[in-house]
């Protein structure tokens, strides 16, 4: 194939390795990873089309991991109709919207009607009963300050974490806790983590619709989910893995990471420290499909949808934005369809940083 892509393929070293000597096949991802995103999700719907339909009917177990959009797109490919969950996805978060100044209750109030829209009748047995997908997700246990449910508290708390993680990710331990909420079945391919105060958990039932909101709460913005997985209050996975910096290395197959950016920031208090990137070891079996840059400016405003959009458009002049990206967002799955196993080495490339 010699047609020019309009996204990245970028792959760690064992991935790239095995790229180059034997191609891709759908059968070598046995995880898919989504990341925190916000709005931004909606650029990446046309690699979901495709993975949705090249994944399915696999017979060995598929590991999916996100935080915040990213665990509700993978909460998507966890359900016996994926398509359908990702159609109701996109359409409920296209069409929120909010009052000119909304409280953080009417902002959790619109985040749970989007995570029920999107589970449906079904979804939640779907998730704990899938013959093959494994389901996971990262939220954030608060503590102190950053607990509090009043926004001015809450904001002074993640002034000092945002001061403290200048120094140190690690610092990030006074007032958060990782959780990672895994599949009753197993838990994912994740080796030895200590660089955060982190903790397991099953997923329960009970728990798993406000689980899946809780990773997508926003702080400051939005009020946090309580009681999720012990006495608390639980926020954006994102605080700690914004863009991941774990060591996700399944003994088998690949991480298949489909991306907004080309550096991943490993937290959310990182997006705008440029000399924070993950470390390579970490990648090493991750294969990242990013949009490329002249892609991304070809798109309206010539910007990736963000948060800013709710501000900066009016209600309706957004909502068709966005379903333009999504749109145009279809090129990828045409662009992957045509791909054979063996033309991904042809396009792979080492990470970018």
């Amino acid at each position: 194939m010699s047609t020019e892509l309009d996204f990245h393929i970028y792959a760690g070293t064992e991935a790239l390795a095995h790229i180059q000597q034997q191609g891709l096949q759908s059968d070598d991802i046995s995880m898919l990873l989504g990341a925190s995103s916000g709005p931004k999700w909606l650029v990446l719907h046309g690699f979901d089309q495709y993975w949705l339909k090249a994944l399915e009917g696999r017979e060995q177990a598929l590991d999916l991991m996100g935080t915040s959009a990213g665990a509700w797109r993978m909460a998507c490919y966890a359900q016996q109709d994926s398509f359908a969950a990702l159609q109701r996805l996109t359409t409920a978060y296209i069409e929120q919207s909010y009052s000119e100044k909304p409280s953080g209750d009417e902002i959790l109030a619109s985040c749970r009607n989007m995570v029920n829209h999107m589970l449906g009748t079904v979804g939640c047995d779907d998730i704990l009963q899938h013959p093959t997908s494994r389901f996971h997700l990262i939220t954030t246990q608060c503590h102190g300050l950053a607990a509090k449910q009043s926004r001015l508290w809450q904001g002074l708390g993640l002034i000092i974490a945002a001061l403290g993680n200048l120094v140190s990710r690690k610092t990030l331990a006074l007032q958060f806790t990782r959780i990672v909420l895994h599949h009753p079945q197993q838990q994912p391919p994740l080796e030895s983590i200590n660089d955060l105060a982190s903790r397991y958990q099953v997923i329960e039932k009970k728990h798993l619709a406000d689980s899946i909101l809780s990773t997508g709460c926003i702080p400051v913005l939005t009020k946090g989910v309580k009681d999720i997985a012990g006495k608390g209050i639980y926020q954006d996975g994102g605080i700690t893995d914004y863009g991941f910096d774990l060591p996700l290395k399944p003994k088998q197959g690949f991480v298949l990471y489909p991306h907004f950016s080309h550096i991943p920031a490993p937290g959310w208090f990182d997006k705008s420290l440029n000399w924070r990137t993950p470390q390579h070891d970490n990648y090493s079996r991750t294969i990242l499909l990013v949009p490329k840059q002249n892609f991304v400016e070809s798109l309206p405003f010539g910007k990736i949808p963000d948060r800013n959009d709710f501000v900066k458009l009016k209600d309706e002049e957004r909502k068709e934005y966005w379903r333009k990206v999504v749109q145009r967002s279809a090129v990828f799955s045409q662009q992957l369809t045509q791909l054979q196993p063996q033309d991904w080495a042809d396009y792979v490339e080492p990470l970018p940083w």
